[in-house]
């Protein structure tokens, strides 16, 4: 019994070990196969990562403002008598916008005048009888003082008319009016606005780690959506020394230049504040870069030479190079092939993004067809031909 157990076990081992023998002979017959053939380059495009000045920017969000921009206003009541000016109109500093009736002022001048004109002859007599010494000096001060009050109550009547013809503060451009003839207006009632546009104000808040990064005089560029086209360039003039408890905030004005009077008060504001420049940054396109969650990578394109002992088929004549699978030729010399490398991503401006470690200038990567490769894949460069588009039927 115990040498039928034997025979069986001695059996079972003979025939595993044929199985496994014959595995591993199946898998030296293959890996020789393969080994002898050689795999067709795999058709991509590539770009250098190149060193390049790199600007860097911070980015805000805020509101265009008038340089100068009021709501022209009375300051003392009235019927409004003419109004000088249409919407839109250019208007210059002291210009006359809106004139008040003051016919009443002018009678009361006129009153006025004659009694200054009363108390001018007064004085006169006074100081004649004065001087002789047949009036006190009493006399004298009152008719003075007469004279002083008549004057004073021209100058006020006077003032008055003036502040009932309303002018312009500065020159700039007026909006809409706000009032019609005939019109009785209380003093601080808004006549029409008035905002000189040649140069703007762009108030803007950045996050207050930007704080050290921010200086006066620096330069900002402003984009608007009324004009998404178009850049609007100008400096800092202004920065908060507060920062906003609430938002953390730090709020930044700047002057631009207005160009065709385009941007207007109350504009929505995108903001890029300019830093200085960063000189040799390399950098490579944004689409040479493979983004996953174990980290970013990239292939890049190495000069790799043919493996000495590659022998050439049978079939192919010795001066002619063997065809690869797609039909195209292998190249002759040294080979390309790619290296995938980790990479540390900087900042990323429009289609080239900064490289801080892992591909230095010069170098080649792929920028196209990276889901065709693995590690270490022979490539041919074809920049004329984007090889992720399937290929044409008949082609």
């Amino acid at each position: 019994m115990i040498l039928r157990f034997v025979l069986v076990g001695i059996a079972l081992i003979v025939v595993v070990g044929a199985l496994v023998g014959m595995n591993f002979k199946r898998d030296q017959i293959v890996a020789e196969i393969f080994a002898n053939q050689q795999m067709p380059p795999v058709p991509i495009s590539a770009a250098k990562a190149e060193a390049k000045t790199w600007t860097d920017y911070l980015e805000g969000i805020g509101s265009v403002s008038a340089v100068e921009g009021i709501e022209v206003a009375s300051e003392v009541v009235g019927t409004v008598k003419s109004i000088d000016f249409k919407a839109n109109d250019t208007v210059q500093a002291g210009q006359r916008l809106v004139q008040l009736d003051d016919s009443i002022d002018q009678a009361d001048v006129r009153l006025y005048q004659a009694a200054m004109d009363l108390a001018q002859r007064v004085l006169d007599r006074v100081s004649s009888l004065r001087s002789r010494g047949n009036a006190p000096q009493s006399d004298l001060d009152s008719a003075n003082a007469e004279l002083l009050k008549a004057q004073a109550q021209i100058a006020r009547a006077q003032a008055t008319i003036d502040k009932k013809a309303v002018t312009a503060p500065f020159a700039g451009i007026v909006g809409i009016r706000k009032i019609d003839i005939g019109r009785y207006v209380a003093a601080g009632d808004a006549l029409v606005t008035l905002q000189r546009l040649d140069q703007v104000y762009a108030d803007f808040t950045l996050p207050e780690q930007a704080f050290s990064r921010i200086s006066q005089g620096q330069k900002v560029e402003v984009r608007a959506d009324a004009f998404p086209d178009e850049v609007f360039r100008g400096e800092v003039s202004g920065i908060e020394p507060v920062v906003d408890a609430a938002s953390r905030m730090v709020k930044v004005r700047a002057t631009i230049d207005n160009p065709g009077l385009k941007l207007r008060p109350g504009f929505f504001a995108n903001v890029r504040l300019i830093l200085p420049d960063r000189p040799n940054v390399v950098t490579v396109p944004q689409t040479a870069i493979t983004f996953s969650l174990y980290g970013d990578t990239v292939f890049v394109i190495r000069e790799k030479q043919a493996e000495a002992g590659q022998q050439q088929p049978a079939d192919q004549p010795a001066e002619k190079p063997a065809a690869s699978g797609d039909g195209s030729q292998p190249p002759a010399g040294p080979q390309l092939a790619v290296e995938q490398v980790f990479v540390r991503v900087g900042k990323r401006q429009g289609n080239v993004a900064e490289i801080i470690e892992g591909v230095k200038a010069g170098d080649q990567v792929v920028t196209s067809g990276q889901l065709k490769l693995q590690n270490g894949f022979p490539v041919v460069i074809d920049n004329s031909v984007d090889p992720t588009r399937p290929p044409q039927a008949g082609s």
